[in-house]
């Protein structure tokens, strides 16, 4: 891998732009070389380098390396908080103080790297979408639903959801009629949300609480519609 590879067109589609705009974030920062360097750093050089030429997906460990020392801000991550996480590979963001730009700014670099790895991963093997099946609020959802609107019922504001969650109280609606199920990014939106007002409630525990009981949920779905199409049960 040349220590300086070509620099993308981010005219040629969505991962020469994604790399593009990755390159110009980390202008001016520390370097790659420096990164790849640093005791804490398990992705190699040329992995770094690789993420930014737009040839080919990268790995989530290489962009979160990335975006941690560009978007984030490590000097300001509390190391304590480590145990709490469920994934590793983006723990560092909720280490950061909740007050930190940086946080806000890798939230939004994350979510672009996801839609991209759905979007280039769909590109390489289109399956046909399979058929349409209805079924009910499986257990496992309605566990979760009880434990949000629990929370929320916690606040006195369970009539007026707009003055909890502004912009956000229509997706708090399908995801209490069971509707929907956010993603592990949007539990924690929720937590802190509802930390703003129970300031007794633990964020990172309830956030860990809410992750885990949205992704069993989902599971759950995902059984109860193989099922539904006379599928496997495992």
């Amino acid at each position: 891998m040349p220590a300086h590879p070509r620099i993308p067109n981010p005219q040629e589609g969505k991962l020469q732009l994604f790399a593009y705009d990755l390159r110009e974030l980390g202008e001016g920062k520390v370097s790659v070389t420096w990164i790849a360097g640093h005791d804490e750093t398990t992705v190699s050089k040329a992995a770094l380098y690789a993420a930014l030429s737009g040839t080919r997906l990268p790995k989530r460990e290489t962009v979160s390396t990335l975006l941690r020392w560009w978007a984030g801000d490590p000097a300001s991550e509390d190391p304590e908080l480590d145990d709490f996480y469920l994934e590793p590979i983006w723990s560092w963001i909720t280490r950061l103080p909740r007050w930190h730009e940086g946080r806000q700014l890798a939230d939004q670099w994350r979510t672009r790297y996801q839609r991209l790895a759905r979007d280039v991963i769909g590109e390489r093997g289109f399956r046909p979408r399979a058929a349409r099946v209805d079924i009910a609020v499986p257990p496992e959802q309605q566990r979760f639903i009880a434990e949000l609107k629990d929370l929320i019922g916690r606040t006195g504001l369970e009539d007026e959801l707009w003055l909890l969650f502004g912009s956000f109280c229509s997706r708090v609606e399908r995801y209490l009629s069971g509707e929907s199920i956010p993603t592990d990014e949007t539990c924690l939106k929720l937590t802190d949300r509802l930390a703003s007002v129970l300031p007794d409630l633990d964020f990172l525990d309830q956030g860990r609480r809410l992750i885990l009981a949205a992704e069993v949920a989902r599971a759950a779905r995902v059984r109860d519609r193989r099922i539904a199409r006379g599928g496997r049960t495992a």
